[in-house]
């Protein structure tokens, strides 16, 4: 595995932001709402970090999964990603450039979310490092959408309910029970519920927990479908 071309891959993708607006729209389209909405509402109305919690979360469950699965499959579509293949780039180097280009941008619009919400020091700390683990799960399921998907087209069709239900649960388990405990077991709903207890008193093993085991899942299912599909499948 070579880090130069790791390297060169996230250069690419970061030249390519402002070309894509499709990928530059989800990565600044939670953090810009999540500062209009706070500033928009008094403190007596709602607390400060109502929106950055309930923002983040939808953030967590939809930006790295449309950003993987369109970047994947746009570039099988084209042929670029053959080209790259060709070119002696192993998948596994792609795929580091994109997550890491993914997982740099995201976190730069979490940090300004956190501090949107009144957020410093070691509270900041927590709610990017849990926000960010479950970016980990998301990026796993967008490059799954990814590799299944022939097409963009095809990449939409399957990213548009994985993002609803990602995003949507944690949101509609306020309002309903059945869905809090069926979002029990999602990421994003573990998620939802640290930063709702910030700053904390102790540390949210059971929340971990459940978020690694969403993690190792949908590892296990990328590896297999990467090994039985290949990016150039």
């Amino acid at each position: 595995m070579s880090f130069r071309i790791i390297k060169a891959i996230f250069i690419k993708q970061l030249k390519e932001t402002f070309k894509n607006k499709e990928v530059l729209i989800q990565i600044v389209m939670f953090p810009i709402i999540a500062i209009v909405l706070t500033n928009s509402v008094s403190d007596n109305m709602v607390p400060p970090e109502y929106f950055v919690i309930l923002f983040a979360s939808m953030y967590v469950g939809m930006t790295p999964i449309i950003i993987l699965s369109s970047i994947i499959s746009g570039e099988k579509e084209t042929g670029s990603l053959r080209m790259l293949i060709m070119s002696n780039v192993k998948p596994i180097e792609y795929i580091l450039g994109i997550s890491i280009y993914v997982m740099i941008c995201t976190v730069i619009g979490l940090i300004i979310m956190g501090i949107t919400g009144g957020y410093l020091g070691i509270q900041l700390l927590y709610f990017v490092g849990i926000c960010t683990l479950g970016m980990l799960v998301s990026i796993f399921i967008g490059s799954i959408i990814g590799i299944v998907s022939k097409n963009q087209m095809a990449a939409n069709s399957l990213a548009v309910p994985a993002m609803m239900i990602c995003a949507f649960v944690p949101m509609l388990s306020m309002f309903n029970e059945s869905i809090k405990k069926f979002g029990s077991f999602l990421f994003t709903q573990q998620i939802n519920n640290v930063l709702t207890k910030l700053p904390l008193n102790e540390f949210p093993t059971q929340a971990i927990l459940i978020i690694l085991a969403n993690l190792f899942v949908f590892l296990i299912i990328y590896i297999r479908l990467f090994r039985k599909r290949n990016l150039l499948a």
